[in-house]
């Protein structure tokens, strides 16, 4: 079985003021390396190593006012 990460994207968009996050789930690295591909603007994962680290962030994002879809 292949090593799984759960992955949070960064999206950054130069037309709008703050950046939004991306819930991505569990995906291989190279998966990941292939998600960061963007045609406009830029998109940075961050792996987790588990549910709950992963969980914690995206509620960490969300009180921060971020938006995580």
């Amino acid at each position: 079985m292949k090593n799984l990460n759960y992955y949070i994207g960064e999206r950054v968009n130069p037309q709008l003021s703050k950046p939004y996050y991306i819930r991505y789930g569990q995906l291989t690295k190279k998966a990941a390396k292939g998600k960061e591909q963007c045609g406009y603007g830029n998109v940075w994962l961050t792996p987790y190593l588990s549910e709950s680290e992963y969980n914690d962030a995206i509620e960490n994002l969300r009180t921060a006012g971020f938006s995580v879809r």
